[in-house]
């Protein structure tokens, strides 16, 4: 395979998001560049996936193509760096982020990720100043509706349901959410952390295998003691916290209609449980049913 793998990538983001130029520096056979367009009702959705080095654009080239638009992103899988001038914003796996390009934009993955990109209006925050723009805490309750929204659209649980009556409904749903969103406080400038903003950290993350007390603490700056002791002043654990989440995420995908094809291994292994045997007799214990009792008698 010569380069055109990266030549249809780069005309599929530039049709999708901009005048974006993208660089990979090994073999090219070995590119990765997925590019998938999904509407629901007249809001558009694209699902990336690449190994990608460097994806970046321009002012010059974001002053005509993006001038118009942000970009309501979910970093799905893997992590990156993203450049806006003079600022640099790290996305992980589960982090939300509105972001202005109109300026120029540097990303930069470290290795293969996976993202869902929502473009959005900018006259609608007209007044919003660039330094708002970045990553977005879900602490509050419009945070934790806006995650579950951008999730849903991202696993595409609402494309068989939409219709053209929906017109821009998604949109004007996620904006209106937005707005409460972007008064929190940023965590990343937050002096300490308290329990409630943890665990909406941890909600981002359920879903990723290398959720773990010691990850958590890296990722928020802070010892393993001093997590342990949010949640023990509440009478409860990081640990038992994470595994009850990730038990309820699971038993509402068992329920669920639209997740009726998928099995009960691959929605175990979704939820960060690597071992079907240990989820059902887990599952069994908080529960009192197994996980196919379960599934059957929610039907």
């Amino acid at each position: 395979m010569n380069g055109q793998a990266l030549s249809a990538w780069n005309e599929s983001v530039n049709a999708a998001c901009g005048r974006f130029e993208t660089r990979y520096d090994h073999c090219q056979s070995l590119f990765i560049g997925e590019m998938k367009q999904t509407l629901i009702g007249s809001t558009a959705v694209a699902h990336i996936r690449s190994n990608a080095h460097v994806i970046a654009m321009d002012s010059r080239s974001s002053g005509r193509d993006s001038v118009g638009r942000c970009f309501l992103v979910l970093q799905q899988q893997g992590s990156m760096a993203i450049e806006l001038g003079d600022r640099v914003v790290d996305l992980r796996a589960g982090d939300l982020a509105l972001l202005d390009f109109s300026e120029g934009v540097r990303m930069i993955p470290q290795g293969l990720f996976s993202h869902v990109s929502i473009p959005l209006p900018r006259e609608l925050f007209k007044d919003l100043e660039r330094a708002r723009f970045g990553k977005l805490s879900t602490t509050g309750g419009c945070g934790q509706l806006l995650g579950t929204l951008v999730r849903q659209v991202a696993g595409g649980e609402l494309a068989q349901w939409s219709c053209p009556q929906d017109g821009d409904g998604v949109q004007r749903a996620l904006v209106a959410l937005l707005e409460s969103v972007m008064e929190y406080r940023a965590s990343d400038h937050s002096p300490g952390w308290q329990l409630h903003e943890v665990q909406s950290v941890i909600q981002q993350r359920l879903d990723s295998p290398r959720l773990s007390p010691a990850s958590l603490s890296e990722e928020l700056g802070i010892s393993s003691r001093q997590l342990y002791r949010l949640f023990e002043a509440s009478g409860d654990s990081v640990c038992r916290y994470i595994m009850r989440e990730r038990l309820l995420k699971a038993a509402q995908d068992l329920r669920d209609p639209v997740c009726s094809h998928r099995s009960i291994t691959e929605i175990a292994s979704y939820w960060g449980f690597a071992d079907s045997a240990h989820f059902s007799k887990t599952f069994k214990k908080q529960t009192g049913l197994t996980p196919s009792t379960y599934r059957s008698r929610g039907r």
